[in-house]
């Protein structure tokens, strides 16, 4: 048994000197773009350096998975000499490999400012331009070379060797018990691995978004290695580059880049963003015949400007927050949020608020952790997340996702009037998810629909009810710009709401107490995307910034809504909705006049198509090549 133990030991050892060479590795890629990072003060740097350990671990154990079951399980076969050759050549390959994608790293960075991702292994830089550069890149940056070159050294110069002892053979009852005895360890040491892989107990697995915890958005790239990064995202189908048209083309076409010519100078509003879990229009009374379960929204309605054409990008809560807060649609099969491009730099309601002076926070009452929000806040530089960890009534809870909305949103319009002003904050609600409960203390209080969720739609919407009450008391209130949208829409029992286009419309609602002219039915088409450029042109910001919507304000803009899901585009603009595989036109239907999307018009309205295409095709080229390139904020051409 004592030589069972010793190959775990000597494991442990190998193991260690692999992390260290990792560490070291951080340390390189930290010095060779310290102009990158040298804002970054030394306690964050050590904590940075200190949490990158968590994802070096994982990734170690993640690559060393074969090296580990060959040390642990049962038998004594393991001293014979050619078991440890074969052990000793299998770590010093593998290990070399992962190293070199760190060392490989601390110089690419410089070019694409994010990890290595498995977007490295496809033909955009796997082709022949790569090639062709090959030798003069050896020649540029051979200290690069020389640098994994001495670490392949330390790995087999200071690889732990195993003391040879003879082979001790157990017969009858003492071997059974000897060789069950290592199995049971052996099983709890995989388990152990296992649960190091991860990342620990958490909900979800270590992800590339993680690091957003430990970092801002410009620095994430120091808490996680190349290995991990790689092996997160290889076999995630992503997109690829497109190039229907001609940088000059595409930019005639369509151009992200927003920049609103505002007169008047900036002006240090509040702005209050809420998320409203599965709200679809078809829910909400004053814009459906007042046939609905929101009272209280109806009324807000009547004092605020809504839209009737409105629209989600996604179908889920973790494609809504991107939309909504970074005017970044879902247009990939994966969330961006869990994406190969989720350490991408982007710019945000926050990132561009902070620079104005804004204070900024993301709340919601589910665990912290929940689809990746707390993450994502990070990512998108808002200052403070308030989840279900730093709400202290734990009574409160659902039962199921987290804090009922009702105290929560008694608890945000306390918060709110605890920041620094001006402030910027997000509230993603919460209670009328899916299993739809609603207190007991309301249980009859709410009418009934034809719906399971209905009454919990009724509760979310009394829950607003009375965080108004409440925030229209407080001093900050009058000064304070509330958007209200939806995540994505929810069960449909209207026709209108069970096609194609009905699937994806929401209420997107501005309100400001004190502002009158905000107000009115408005029937531009809209997006969550569009919820970003619409409020810093409110505010008359009147910098560059990257937006894949429009302001509602702008009527000078060609605006329009888009969504992606299970290979088809949904292309929204003009009066009309276009159906694309990514390949051929799939349908075009008139909105207004055909509301249950039912006279497919491709054939006979052929040019009005093809103009929607082209619309389509240059979003499509503008957001794959701008993602793949890490091209999702305006950069300092100084720099």
């Amino acid at each position: 048994m004592n030589n069972y133990f010793q190959h775990i030991k000597i494991l442990l050892k190998r193991l260690l000197i692999v992390l260290l060479l990792y560490v070291a590795t951080r340390l390189y890629f930290y010095i060779l773009n310290y102009n990158f990072f040298s804002a970054v003060q030394f306690f964050p740097l050590m904590k940075m350096f200190f949490y990158g350990i968590r994802f070096d671990i994982s990734a170690i154990v993640y690559t060393n998975v074969l090296i580990i079951i060959l040390h642990v399980i049962p038998g004594n076969f393991k001293n014979r000499n050619i078991y440890q050759l074969i052990s000793k050549i299998l770590f010093v390959v593998v290990n070399s490999i992962t190293l070199a994608t760190n060392f490989i790293d601390s110089k690419f960075f410089e070019f694409e400012e994010k990890r290595l991702t498995s977007d490295i292994f496809s033909p955009v830089w796997l082709g022949k331009d790569t090639a062709e550069l090959m030798p003069q890149l050896i020649h540029d940056y051979w200290y690069i070379i020389l640098s994994w070159l001495i670490s392949v050294f330390i790995l087999i110069y200071f690889y732990p060797k195993i003391k040879q002892t003879k082979e001790e053979f157990y017969k009858g009852r003492s071997n059974a018990v000897m060789f069950i005895s290592q199995s049971v360890i052996c099983i709890f040491l995989l388990a152990i691995a296992t649960l190091f892989a991860r990342g620990g107990f958490q909900l979800k697995p270590l992800r590339i978004i993680t690091a957003a915890k430990y970092a801002n958005s410009n620095n994430v790239s120091l808490v996680l290695n190349s290995p991990f990064t790689l092996l997160k995202t290889i076999g995630k189908k992503e997109i690829k580059q497109e190039n229907y048209y001609s940088e000059e083309e595409l930019n005639k076409i369509f151009n992200p880049v927003r920049q609103y010519k505002n007169n008047s100078s900036f002006r240090k509003m509040n702005v209050v963003v809420f998320i409203l879990e599965s709200f679809g229009k078809e829910y909400v009374g004053s814009l459906n015949n007042n046939k609905g379960y929101t009272p209280f929204l109806d009324s807000l309605i009547s004092k605020s400007l809504v839209f009737d054409y409105a629209f989600a990008n996604g179908k889920k809560s973790i494609e809504a927050v991107p939309s909504v807060l970074a005017s970044i649609p879902a247009l990939m099969n994966n969330p961006f949020i869990t994406s190969n491009y989720s350490s991408n730099k982007i710019n945000s309601l926050a990132s561009i608020l902070n620079k104005e002076g804004y204070y900024t926070s993301f709340f919601h009452g589910g665990n912290n952790g929940t689809m990746g929000f707390d993450n994502f806040a990070m990512m998108a530089d808002v200052q403070d997340y308030y989840g279900r960890n730093e709400y202290d009534q734990e009574g409160d809870y659902d039962g199921n996702w987290g804090i009922f909305d009702e105290p929560y949103l008694q608890y945000y319009a306390r918060k709110l009037s605890e920041f620094q002003k001006p402030f910027f904050s997000c509230m993603f609600t919460l209670s009328s998810h899916h299993p739809y409960t609603i207190p007991k203390k309301h249980e009859g209080k709410f009418k009934k629909g034809k719906l399971i969720n209905e009454q919990s739609i009724s509760y979310a919407d009394y829950s607003l009810k009375q965080f108004f009450e409440t925030a229209s008391k407080l001093p900050w209130y009058k000064n304070t710009l509330f958007v209200f949208t939806a995540d994505h829409t929810a069960q449909a029992y209207n026709k209108v709401y069970k096609n194609k286009l009905g699937r994806y419309s929401i209420p997107i609602i501005y309100f400001c107490s004190s502002d009158t002219s905000l107000k009115g039915r408005n029937h531009t088409i809209t997006q969550q995307a569009d919820i970003m450029p619409s409020v810093l042109d409110y505010l008359d910001y009147n910098k560059k910034f990257i937006a894949y919507g429009n302001s509602v304000f702008d009527t000078t803009a060609d605006h329009y809504a888009v969504n992606y899901k299970n290979g088809i585009y949904q292309f929204v603009n003009d009066d009309y909705t276009l159906l694309h595989d990514g390949n051929k036109i799939v349908g075009l239907y008139n909105i207004k006049t055909d509301k249950l999307l039912a006279n497919d018009l491709e054939t006979t309205s052929k040019k009005i198509a093809i103009k929607l295409e082209k619309k389509l095709k240059a979003i499509r080229q503008s957001y794959n090549n701008r993602l793949i390139n890490n091209e999702l904020i305006i950069r300092d051409k100084n720099k």
